[in-house]
């Protein structure tokens, strides 16, 4: 089973990035974006496991909330990786919380890597991605990318899920959630 971890976006700004990604998708060809209900800041991705790390995991993530509290958490401009002349990801940063969330991803990568996973090739940069190129060369609306989408959410929580690779997009199945400290 294909597994990662991951922050949710909360529902208020899901809306505020389904609309963003709207008015962008009308004015970008050969970006497949995201599902705004299924926007998320991921913590660590697994990739392919076997299902019995599931269980296996679970111990070591519950402590991993137990050890951050909850913070809040703002959206900040956007941009792209790697470059503005071979863009490959569109994304939106994170301005108020990006510390928080890089420390809970710490956690949750540790947790991850005692059991067996790969640790990353590289460190963790807080974003919420918005759509993939898949017929470079694309043109962006750099202006209204780095610009952005205001809004915040309390984070309270992070959740394990599975994923299914299907061609009209990939099907998010929750497996576990875990509340962070008080």
């Amino acid at each position: 089973m294909r597994l990662f971890v991951a922050v949710r976006l909360a529902s208020e700004l899901q809306q505020a990035v389904g609309a963003f990604i709207a008015q962008n998708a009308a004015k970008t060809k050969g970006v497949k974006w995201v599902d705004a209900s299924q926007a998320h800041f991921t913590l660590f991705f697994l990739g392919e496991q076997p299902a019995r790390l599931v269980a296996e995991l679970d111990p070591l993530l519950q402590k991993a909330a137990a050890g951050q509290g909850s913070f809040l958490l703002s959206l900040g401009p956007g941009g792209v990786f790697p470059s503005w002349k071979a863009p490959r990801v569109l994304w939106l940063g994170v301005e108020k919380g990006a510390e928080e969330l890089k420390s809970l991803a710490a956690r949750v990568t540790a947790a991850c890597v005692e059991k067996g996973a790969p640790p990353p090739d590289r460190a963790f940069t807080p974003h919420l991605t918005l759509g993939r190129v898949k017929k470079p060369p694309v043109a962006i609306d750099r202006e209204t990318l780095v610009r952005g989408v205001a809004g915040e959410m309390t984070v309270t929580s992070f959740t394990l899920f599975a994923s299914e690779l299907r061609p009209q997009g990939p099907l998010y199945q929750e497996l576990a959630t875990y509340q962070l400290a008080k």
